[in-house]
């Protein structure tokens, strides 16, 4: 049902255009149609298609505004018109603006929805990421606290068997207990975290290493070396790539518009960057700093320029291809609009 009433529409922007040309020459049926103009219209639109109903078999059974659009060179419908205190170009300006205007807010609700569906999937993703890590932050806390109790019970049974230890001097026996208070586990030497992570580096200095070796090694022939480099290379990856860790953050979704303006924002913080070395530079000729400084001033003005066009676009496609009054008409009745072109929705 709504791909033929897209179709239908799209159908009557098409006829608009002839309608248009036809009024070209009528200056006031080009003027835009104010509330008293849109409520009348509202009104005698039932009639008009009824009118076209009774028609029967001359002009079909079919009411919606497209089909009516396709009679506007209709003699009799003009007739029809006229007794009923319409000026035929002036109803048809009303059809088919209205018309396009359902098509534009249709287009922007279903914009608005899409723009609903992306904020809360971002929503629902950005919550289950900081409940994934919040679960995951709990288990790495769990899991330090059990090494941490383990290696202090090692501990403990360690230092009880050398003190209770009858062959070793009381000299030997004070120095290793002495040895062993001060390498008693703590959180911070059992943290598993640190651990790997000093075990990686460990893994990352040895393979570079192996890496100059071979580097410097004339006796290597050239592929088996790059070969040979290659692998650890993609050993070193490996190395980089911790397991287990919390669950990536899924991907922002950005809105178009404001990715655009992003953009264009980094776009003019670069060329002021850039303004200001060349500024700063005492080593840079005179006439050179300010012939740069000139280009770099035009390019920030043409940026600016677009910048500001691109709003006006975007204020534009907003407003619609329809002046504002009558946009703002057709926004605040679209429902009764709809239905009254189309009960069967």
């Amino acid at each position: 049902m709504k791909t033929r009433i897209l179709t239908a529409s799209a159908l009557a922007v098409l006829l608009s255009f002839s309608g248009m040309a036809v009024a070209a020459d009528n200056p006031n049926a080009r003027k835009p149609f104010d509330e008293a103009e849109f409520t009348r219209f509202m009104t005698d639109y039932p009639a008009v298609t009824k009118w076209v109903t009774d028609k029967g078999s001359r002009y079909g059974s079919n009411n919606s505004p497209w089909a009516l659009s396709g009679l506007r060179y209709d003699k009799e419908l003009l007739k029809h018109l006229q007794s009923s205190g319409w000026d035929a170009d002036r109803f048809f300006y009303l059809l088919d603006h209205i018309n396009l205007g359902l098509m534009t807010t249709q287009a922007e609700a279903q914009q608005e929805a899409q723009r609903t569906r992306i904020n809360q999937q971002r929503e629902k993703a950005q919550a289950s990421q900081k409940e994934e890590q919040q679960k995951w932050q709990a288990q790495r806390q769990e899991q330090q606290k059990t090494s941490l109790e383990t290696a202090r019970g090692q501990w403990s049974a360690q230092r009880e068997r050398v003190a209770q230890d009858p062959y070793l001097p009381p000299m030997q026996k004070q120095q290793i207990l002495a040895q062993m208070d001060r390498n008693q586990p703590s959180a911070q030497t059992s943290n598993p975290d640190q651990q790997l992570a000093s075990m990686r580096q460990q893994q990352r200095n040895w393979i570079n290493e192996q890496k100059q070796q071979i580097a410097a090694n004339p006796t290597i022939p050239p592929g088996q070396k790059q070969e040979m480099l290659a692998q650890l290379d993609r050993s070193i990856e490996g190395v980089n790539q911790p397991k287990n860790m919390a669950p990536a953050q899924p991907p922002a979704m950005v809105d178009p518009a404001e990715q655009q303006a992003k953009m264009q924002a980094q776009h003019k913080q670069w060329i002021e960057e850039r303004m200001k070395e060349i500024r700063d530079n005492p080593m840079m000729p005179p006439a050179q700093k300010q012939q740069m400084l000139d280009q770099l001033q035009l390019s920030l003005k043409n940026a600016d320029k677009a910048a500001q066009m691109a709003k006006e676009q975007s204020a534009k496609a907003q407003s619609g291809p329809l002046p504002a009054q009558e946009s703002q008409l057709i926004k605040a009745n679209r429902q009764k609009l709809t239905t009254l072109f189309f009960p069967e929705m």
